[in-house]
């Protein structure tokens, strides 16, 4: 109740500059509601979106909202999404970042919520809670992201990822490599809500990864009525015992971890 009368105060209080990715002609047919739900976010001063190069198509598909004063459209080569990321950078003039890939959807009041919540933990970094949709964006279930939340999620303080970017040389996972390799370094908080549906698609960047895969056949089980009711209630029932607690931290992380501190000495001592 606190934290809703303190967004509705500040419904003027536009520090967040969101990087929005759409590098592919995939996300062409969710990008116009992408973009809405972030232009109707009270926290957004700035907008940047990114698509490829030679993209013919972002007229038609946004229309009148390339009009709006708080949108930069930014053109570049195709390349990995954390370098796509980390040249938006470059064109941020807000002291908070959100990032927004081009088919999730933002819910009402997102990134004015996590100001306050960051506000009320001092944290540098609030993530948040997403439900997982199917590709035309029915909610099927509860994300539970115990261990790293989605990017569509995020949001960070610019000063960090200036001093933190991105690996540019992954093809997808920089968002979990950024996670582990600054976890003794940025404290990250979760916000208690769920402020993004993430859109399961089949064919994605991440299509391959093993995470990606166990989302979308979840997904696809729930949209069988009788189980689909029955993955979404548990799911939330997770959600609603687990969303207090911090992210989780597994023991692979820490041999990464290990490895990478060491690499890192070594390059300051040669």
């Amino acid at each position: 109740m606190a934290m809703n009368l303190v967004v509705e105060q500040q419904d003027n209080y536009q520090d967040v500059a969101a990087i929005v990715t759409s590098m592919t002609d995939d996300e062409k047919p969710f990008l116009l509601e992408t973009v809405e739900s972030i232009f109707s976010d009270p926290g957004i001063g700035q907008v940047i979106l990114c698509i490829e190069e030679n993209n013919d198509w972002l007229d038609s598909v946004i229309g009148s909202l390339l009009k709006d004063p708080r949108l930069m459209v930014v053109r570049m080569p195709m390349m990995p999404p954390g370098a796509v990321r980390n040249k938006a950078l470059g064109h941020v003039q807000k002291p908070w970042i959100a990032y927004c890939d081009g088919d999730d959807v933002w819910c009402k009041g997102k990134t004015l919520i996590q100001q306050v919540y960051a506000n009320q933990t001092g944290a540098d970094f609030v993530g948040a809670g997403h439900y997982l949709t199917d590709e035309g964006g029915r909610i099927r279930a509860y994300g539970l992201a115990r261990f790293l939340p989605m990017p569509s999620t995020w949001m960070v303080r610019t000063e960090i990822m200036k001093r933190y970017p991105f690996n540019e040389t992954l093809a997808h996972g920089s968002d979990g490599e950024w996670w582990i390799r600054t976890s003794n370094i940025i404290e990250k908080v979760k916000c208690p809500r769920v402020l993004v549906r993430y859109r399961v698609r089949s064919e994605s960047v991440s299509s391959t990864t093993r995470s990606k895969k166990r989302k979308l056949k979840l997904v696809t089980v729930a949209r069988i009525p009788i189980l689909g009711l029955g993955i979404l209630f548990l799911s939330y029932c997770i959600w609603l015992f687990t969303r207090h607690r911090r992210y989780s931290w597994t023991a692979g992380w820490s041999r990464w971890l290990q490895l990478y501190e060491k690499r890192e000495q070594g390059n300051r001592n040669s």
